[in-house]
């Protein structure tokens, strides 16, 4: 009884670990280079002056996944990382709809902008729209 139990189970295994390697994505053999890529977006007050924002996220509209980067903030120039290399996986070759949420500090002004970025199959990710600058009113 032990033993076909264990057979069950080995066999459950295998069929879920068969399972879980199809949904990773399945891309052909291709040259990228090893550029590293990422999507920034800038922050300005409305005098256009870089500024640091507070509750910033971005959403990934097609999976509702949250993609906030934890460091999202790249430097002092009002710069935020939306997307980089690292997450290809999860957005679609095609391009998803990517919402970026911020606050401004100051006045507590929330703008949102909507963002096409393509990546699965893709050597990089892609901004195919979407603004560089935000800017507070």
């Amino acid at each position: 009884m032990t033993k076909k139990i264990f057979i069950l189970l080995m066999i459950a295994c295998c069929l879920g670990c068969k399972k879980r390697q199809t949904e990773v994505i399945d891309c052909p053999a291709k040259m990228c280079t090893l550029n590293f890529a990422s999507i920034t977006v800038q922050f300005q007050d409305k005098d256009g002056n870089v500024i640091t924002v507070k509750d910033f996220t971005v959403v990934n509209q097609r999976t509702k996944e949250n993609l906030t980067v934890t460091s999202a903030k790249i430097n002092d120039a009002g710069d935020y990382m939306i997307v980089h290399d690292g997450m290809r996986s999860k957005l679609s070759s095609e391009g998803d709809d990517i919402v970026v949420t911020a606050t401004n500090p100051t006045n507590g002004q929330t703008k949102t902008a909507t963002y096409k970025i393509s990546g699965g199959c893709s050597c990089h990710v892609y901004r195919i729209s979407g603004p560089q600058v935000i800017k507070f009113d």
